[in-house]
């Protein structure tokens, strides 16, 4: 169901497979930002809905430089993001 050249964490791709039931796209995706190893998936519309997954922290960012909101995983250094 999803096209990445890389791993994800099981509930990353939970949520990510979620999404793209629901309609939504993968806008960009990539392991350099802001570091060299972090994955960093964004897409393209807003999540479908809010998840409540233990291993990831939500964000609200409501910033137009990066995205909307986002789900991070600290230990493994992987985000999935959405645009607004």
């Amino acid at each position: 169901m999803r096209n990445l050249n890389f791993d994800i964490s099981p509930e990353i791709e939970k949520i990510l497979n979620s999404e793209i039931d629901n309609g939504n796209s993968i806008f960009e995706s990539n392991m350099e930002y802001p570091d060299k190893g972090f994955v960093l998936i964004i897409m393209n519309k807003p999540f479908y809905k809010k998840y409540s997954v233990k291993k990831l922290e939500y964000r609200s960012l409501n910033d137009p430089h990066y995205w909307k909101e986002e789900y991070h995983d600290k230990a493994l250094k992987q985000t999935i993001a959405c645009k607004f």
